[in-house]
């Protein structure tokens, strides 16, 4: 299965194309906000500044559109420089009598492509190197899995997973990006699932080695079930480390009976 079928958020999508059309679009959105003169519009086109901000605007889209890790970094510096810019022309060049309407108008829809992009990155702020799918609550298990791409049978191990996402521990050659089917059974649910490689691991130091997997066009009722098999495994993890702290417990006090016990001897 090729990479290009993976689908990424429409929102996404439609942002990395209005970034690739930012040298014109924005300028000439800049001149219509502010009532700039075509000749004020034709300086800002060519200079330095709006070059420069026009390459990490479409590098930008870039990113986005392959969803790469360092995308989060980039849309925030682009946005800062829009943020700066909006001031800039708006109180050196605008020939508007009131400049603060249009002014907050795009500041707010910034913000607004900001707030979007975090929801669909899931990434928290400034710290894009957080897999996506690993921001929801992921417990360790091991179960067999059998992923299939481009009709070539691969098999692993889940090792810890998510509503979102797994880690699969695995040799098989998986490239990132790359769009595969997984097939595995959790507490007599059998999942079938459509995911996308996001990242890979090789070392073995960190983690085994194998992949990190991001669900994609999930149906409702295996979200709805997967959901379900998530909390179930979040109740058991509460219960174990609940022994598992009423077993230290005992232990202690043990150790303090046979303290006592021996300072009496």
């Amino acid at each position: 299965m090729p990479n290009s079928e993976a689908r990424n958020p429409r929102s996404i999508t439609f942002l990395a194309y209005v970034l690739w059309s930012f040298p014109l679009t924005y300028i000439l959105l800049l001149g219509a906000f502010y009532n700039l003169p075509f000749t004020r519009i034709a300086g800002l086109f060519f200079s330095f500044a709006h070059i420069f901000h026009s390459i990490i605007a479409i590098a930008t889209g870039f990113a986005l559109y392959r969803m790469k890790p360092y995308a989060w970094h980039f849309f925030v510096f682009n946005a800062v420089l829009m943020f700066a810019e909006q001031f800039y022309v708006a109180y050196r060049y605008a020939e508007n009598h009131v400049v603060e309407i249009p002014l907050v108008f795009m500041n707010l829809v910034i913000l607004g492509s900001l707030l979007l992009v975090k929801l669909e990155l899931r990434v928290p702020y400034f710290n894009p190197k957080i897999a996506w799918w690993e921001v929801d609550p992921r417990y360790k298990i091991s179960v067999p899995v059998q992923m299939t791409s481009s009709d070539h049978l691969y098999k692993g191990d889940v090792m810890d997973i998510s509503a979102s996402g797994c880690f699969i521990k695995t040799k098989d050659p998986l490239k990132v990006d790359q769009v595969i089917q997984v097939k595995f059974s959790l507490f007599d649910h059998k999942f079938d699932c459509r995911g996308r490689v996001v990242w890979r691991t090789d070392t073995g130091v960190t983690h085994p080695k194998g992949i990190g997997l991001k669900f994609i066009d999930l149906e409702k009722p295996t979200q709805q079930t997967l959901k379900d098999t998530v909390k179930k495994l979040k109740n058991l993890s509460k219960k174990y480390q609940s022994l598992r702290a009423e077993q230290k417990a005992t232990n202690f006090e043990k150790k303090v009976q046979a303290l006592i016990t021996e300072r009496k001897s």
